[in-house]
């Protein structure tokens, strides 16, 4: 008996249970891939990761589906704005010191970017972003805000598809500031989504610097699209919480390393490499 002739005898439990195991086995399996190995349509399959996803074991992403234990998947953006928030304050202080009146700055449609654009808002710049809530927080504030449109990803309160990287393409900043979900060393910056991947890269080619806002817990974390590679930024800023070795590693490959203290941590240093 083939698994196409097993499978399309399945409970719909079972069918549960057997999508499971190849996220187990595999980490991310897409929905097309999985509707031809278990024998059903791909809308059926999207009401089993629908069921699935209530259960937070895995993620939908881009027509498939990610195992959240092996992923740095995409949680609620309520959550992330409630967890390192000392680390992402402190992060965004550091970056917003390199920004000159004047200049014309990307942000992407992060917690940690939202943190950055927080501490602008009384700077006379030109803010470009994929993010609603940038442009909600700063409306009526100092920066003159650039807003891409494209399509809303709700879960997010971002802006991408082709709309938006077609708003992109002619457009040229000083500097662009961006987050990730999570890092590996020396693969690069990763993203769960990977729309978002596209609009993060697309800002990062048009940016004559790029500057990398990555607390500390984002290391060793997985996700599917690389955003960039570790040298293709021109600084990092990180928290005082990132190990030695994940230190020692950056600063082996050549990556220029900030770190921003955090108030009432223990290995605080203002150092930078």
């Amino acid at each position: 008996m083939t698994m196409l002739e097993e499978s399309s005898r399945l409970l719909p439990s079972e069918r549960l249970q057997r999508i499971r195991q190849l996220l187990n086995e595999r980490g991310l399996v897409r929905v097309s891939e999985l509707a031809h190995i278990l024998d059903v349509s791909e809308m059926t399959i999207r009401r089993d990761l629908n069921e699935l996803e209530k259960t937070g074991s895995i993620e939908k992403t881009f027509g498939a589906a990610i195992l959240v234990e092996q992923a740095a998947a995409e949680s609620s953006y309520k959550v992330r704005l409630k967890t390192q928030q000392a680390e992402k304050l402190a992060i965004a202080r550091y970056a917003a010191s390199f920004v000159q009146d004047g200049d014309t700055i990307a942000i992407d449609a992060s917690t940690t970017g939202l943190t950055l654009a927080q501490q602008l808002s009384q700077r006379q710049i030109t803010i470009v972003t994929n993010s609603l809530d940038i442009a909600q927080t700063l409306r009526g504030m100092q920066p003159a805000l650039i807003l891409t449109g494209g399509l809303l990803r709700e879960k997010a309160g971002s802006f991408v598809g082709p709309l938006a990287l077609h708003s992109l393409h002619d457009v040229r900043v000083d500097r662009v500031f961006f987050s990730a979900k999570g890092v590996l060393i020396p693969d690069g910056f990763l993203d769960s989504d990977l729309s978002e991947v596209e609009v993060k890269r697309m800002m990062l080619n048009h940016a004559a610097r790029a500057t990398a806002l990555i607390d500390s817990s984002k290391f060793g974390k997985r996700a599917m699209g690389l955003i960039a590679s570790l040298n293709e930024v021109d600084e990092l800023i990180t928290d005082n919480q990132i190990s030695e070795a994940q230190h020692k590693s950056l600063i082996t490959l050549g990556i220029n390393v900030h770190i921003a203290a955090v108030e009432g941590t223990l290995k605080a240093s203002n150092k930078s490499s």
